[in-house]
């Protein structure tokens, strides 16, 4: 009896063709939904990154700020017995007649102050300023204890150093909105509830005050007086570099007949961009063309060399601060 061969059926699992895709994508086309929450997944995940990294270095600064400011006060100011304008200026007199560090002045000078600021500016402009005072007096009474290394030679010198480092810490506070208390709480209340144009002048006025007064405080004639305006010019110029010297640019206008040709030697040479705007000659009469653009520092010798291939063209230059975009500093802060 013969045997019939026997069917042997084999089962066979359809798999997709390989195509280089993988499940997650696969899914994502699948469902274009999935797609859109995994970009928005992604950008919380980039704005939690920045927001860390913002506050990362608003804290890094406030901390310098701070530590700047205390080693100008104990190193430069106290030994040579000046008082500079302001809440500081206050302390170090007080310092000098009563004994007791100008740490604790600062802090009982400010804390009213402090207190309207968080009522009557903003709480955020308050918060970050409380930080860096209570820094900075935490430091001078730190820095009493431990006896850390004073500049006693050159007055003159000290005022110098002392306005530079000083500065530097007010100009570094600035940055990320706060103050160094004192007449600035004040000026900020008068420039955002009254729009004084004139606020920098209100400021001199409140530290010229604290200036006069230390005249008769100190008993020394008027060595603590230009001790102390040394050390104010040299802040304010240190505060200004901080604040807008970095990221300052320079601008031209020119007035010229050639805009095509200038302006395309600009972008090519310069990498910058140029805005052109239609002119007209007002005591010829003639159409021309005035270009607008803005360069860095290290590239006006670049640029005046540009300008000589074109001697029927007029520019004057400016200096601009607090350029931002494409090309030039972002803002972080």
């Amino acid at each position: 009896m013969e045997k019939k061969p026997t069917k042997q059926t084999t089962e066979t699992t359809s798999e997709p063709p390989e195509s280089g895709i993988s499940e997650s994508e696969l899914a994502i086309v699948l469902d274009p939904e999935l797609k859109d929450e995994k970009q928005k997944a992604a950008e919380k995940a980039q704005k939690r990154k920045l927001s860390t990294l913002r506050w990362l270095v608003i804290s890094g600064a406030i901390i310098l700020s701070g530590l700047l400011r205390a080693l100008s006060v104990h190193c430069f100011v106290i030994p040579h017995n000046f008082a500079p304008g302001g809440a500081t200026g206050v302390a170090t007199m007080l310092q000098s007649a009563t004994g007791i560090n100008s740490g604790i002045w600062m802090l009982a000078i400010n804390a009213p102050l402090l207190v309207a600021a968080f009522f009557l500016i903003t709480k955020r402009f308050a918060i970050i300023t409380a930080i860096s005072i209570g820094i900075q007096s935490g430091l001078l009474l730190l820095f009493e204890k431990v006896n850390v290394p004073v500049y006693a030679d050159n007055s003159i010198l000290a005022a110098v150093a002392g306005g530079i480092v000083g500065g530097a810490g007010i100009g570094i506070l600035l940055k990320v909105g706060g103050s160094s208390g004192g007449t600035d709480i004040i000026a900020t209340y008068v420039y955002k509830h009254f729009s004084a144009a004139s606020v920098s002048w209100f400021i001199f006025a409140l530290d010229s005050v604290v200036v006069f007064i230390s005249f008769f405080v100190f008993g020394q004639g008027l060595t603590p007086v230009l001790l102390a305006l040394t050390e104010m010019f040299a802040s304010a110029r240190s505060n200004d570099l901080i604040v807008n010297g970095f990221k300052s640019s320079l601008k031209f206008e020119i007035i010229t007949t050639s805009p095509e040709a200038l302006s395309k030697e600009i972008i090519e040479k310069l990498h910058r961009g140029v805005t052109v705007i239609a002119a007209k000659g007002a005591y010829t009469g003639a159409d021309k063309s005035m270009l607008v653009c803005l360069i860095r520092r290290s590239q006006l010798s670049a640029f005046r060399k540009i300008l000589a291939h074109y001697p029927d063209t007029f520019a004057y230059i400016s200096t601009t601060n607090e350029v931002m975009g494409r090309g030039f500093m972002s803002k972080i802060l």
